[in-house]
């Protein structure tokens, strides 16, 4: 029997070791702490995105395909875990704030 790419898609986990879990109170400093990593050269098409939606919240990579770092479009690069009506391989958009936070939408 043969998946489609979305089947095959929505099985995939992501690795144990790929997932960090913050309290309210800490998700701001691990989140740049984590998004320090854009600044490496193995990263330079990737950027550290915030997503929420209703009450929940999810910090995932997101490999840009149009525009910057600072406001552009991507393809969510991580299996969310937390916000599961997205899925890796969507098309997402996002935008930084004035300090420094890359929201997605």
């Amino acid at each position: 029997m043969k998946r489609t790419i979305e089947e095959t898609v929505a099985n995939i986990q992501e690795e144990a070791g790929n997932i960090v879990y913050t309290c309210k109170e800490h998700g701001k400093e691990t989140y740049f702490k984590i998004k320090q990593l854009e600044r490496q050269m193995k990263m330079r098409d990737y950027v550290y995105v915030w997503f929420k939606h209703r009450g929940h919240s999810e910090k995932m990579w997101v490999r840009i395909t149009k525009g910057s770092k600072l406001k552009g479009q991507g393809i969510l690069d991580n299996v969310p875990n937390i916000l599961t009506k997205l899925k890796l391989g969507d098309i997402v958009k996002f935008t930084t704030d004035l300090e420094g936070i890359t929201w997605g939408r």
